[in-house]
């Protein structure tokens, strides 16, 4: 389909044009900062919960919860789906009137109130129904996952204004969202491991923890100032020009008689004819479409769904040590990922699905894990811990990496400019799926046992 044009003064003859056209350096800044923008942006969508998640192996041992704190905290997440289901609710309803603006302002504003808070309240608890609870955390994260899990939506919905290769820059922030936290996990040091002292009677007193570099309440603060970082890059974005300058913005679709999107392309002395894009490549069909949505769905079932909430069960029978390195490398191998994102953003349909496979294979392996608790396999061995913690790292690169490709194509491939949206949806309807039963396996029918520390267990 041939692309209209539009001519605001006149096209200059090839005589005219200089060749080779060369992008001027300031151009090439603006896009960078333009780039770098998107990048800290994205970061206020998970950073906070990210945080939160790599902090338990500090937060766990001090709250009256235990180790079921991370299944309570997948429901709130879960729970939290209310928030996205208004959103689309008000997308279907306003129809072309909608935007997801105000609703970033909303999920940025509230998660550094929210970060604060959690920061100076995390080990504060309240006595209620018949016993103590973490209510500040609890509250906390399911606050960060209303905006958590909407950010899903309109992050990926506010990219449609871009050109697509800046859908990478979206990912990028996604994927530091792990990163950071993790890297600060690192200068923070190993804290949180029981010290067993023995009693007279060849019992143990009731185990103390390690003390790590700095606290969980310095650790929040940081995130609560990269997160007003994030305010100020999507406020710079809003109100300067740099978009323009960057010539960032996706070009403007009109409709042709048949009903779909066709490029415009806008000319005038200042812009000259580019390379043909994204625009141009292929569309995939309809069916290959809501293929890669289901698949996208139950990667995320298994990503942010089952695997979260039984990472104790799964590591903390190889030791604390264990389960701080994996939540270290579990979160590094999202952002991992994104470097091979570069060289290779897309992979064909049995590429994708031969992945999905694998990545599926490797989660059963850690589920059974998981069920074994506290006895699984290789228990209390070092190789043990190495196989357990690099299956979980692969899987989570695994799917990972085939979620990212799967928003490639449908940025580039999909026509309907609500094609992220959806994207979006499958997110958070694969992570409701796979965390309500895993919520009701640990808390309601007790099929997982956790370790305590100062216990013996697996004697043969």
């Amino acid at each position: 389909m041939i692309p209209n044009i539009i001519v605001s003064e006149s096209i200059e003859t090839d005589d005219d044009i200089p060749q080779p056209i060369i992008k001027s350096s300031k151009g090439k800044t603006a896009q960078i900062v333009c780039f770098t923008l998107i990048v800290i942006m994205n970061l206020s969508s998970w950073i906070d919960l990210y945080g939160v998640f790599t902090e338990l192996p500090l937060i766990i041992p001090l709250t009256p919860e235990g180790w079921t704190l991370p299944s309570v905290m997948s429901i709130c997440v879960t729970v939290a789906n209310i928030m996205p289901a208004l959103v689309i609710f008000l997308r279907w309803y306003q129809g072309k009137r909608f935007s997801e603006i105000p609703y970033i302002y909303i999920i940025i504003i509230i998660g550094i109130l929210a970060s604060l808070i959690f920061a100076l309240f995390w080990k504060e608890t309240i006595y209620l129904f018949g016993r103590q609870r973490s209510i500040w955390i609890i509250g906390c994260v399911f606050a960060l996952s209303m905006l958590d899990n909407t950010s899903s939506l309109v992050f990926f919905d506010y990219m449609k204004r871009f050109r697509s290769h800046y859908l990478s820059a979206a990912f990028l922030g996604e994927g530091l969202t792990g990163a950071i936290p993790t890297l600060l996990l690192l200068l923070q040091g190993i804290g949180g491991e029981a010290i067993c002292v023995k009693t007279n009677n060849g019992t143990f007193d009731k185990p103390t923890f390690t003390e790590p570099r700095f606290s969980v309440t310095v650790f929040m603060f940081i995130i609560t100032c990269i997160i007003l970082a994030s305010l100020i890059a999507f406020l710079i974005l809003r109100w300067t020009n740099i978009i323009s300058l960057a010539d960032a913005a996706e070009p403007v679709k009109e409709q042709d008689n048949t009903g779909e999107s066709v490029p415009m392309i806008v000319i005038n002395d200042s812009i000259q004819l580019s390379t043909p894009t994204s625009t141009s490549m292929e569309q995939i069909t309809e069916k290959s479409f809501f293929l890669l949505l289901f698949i996208n769905t139950f990667n995320s079932l298994i990503l942010f769904g089952i695997l979260p909430p039984l990472v104790t069960y799964i590591v903390l029978p190889y030791g604390q040590k264990a389960l701080y390195y994996s939540s270290f490398l579990g979160t590094l191998g999202y952002s991992l990922v994104l470097l091979l994102n570069v060289k290779r953003p897309y992979l064909s349909m049995h590429q994708t699905i031969l992945g999905s496979i694998c990545g599926c294979i490797l989660a059963s392996f850690l589920i059974i894990i998981a069920v074994q608790s506290p006895c699984p396999w290789w228990a209390d061995t070092v190789h043990g811990a190495f196989i357990t913690v690099f299956i979980h790292f692969i899987s989570t690169m695994f799917i990972a990496y085939i979620r990212i490709t799967i928003g490639n194509r449908i940025k580039d491939h999909w026509s309907n400019e609500k094609g992220l949206f959806y994207f979006g949806i499958t997110i958070q309807l694969g992570s409701v799926i796979g965390t309500i039963p895993i919520f009701l396996l640990v808390n309601v029918f007790e099929v997982f046992v956790a370790r305590e520390p100062c216990q013996t267990y697996c004697i043969k």
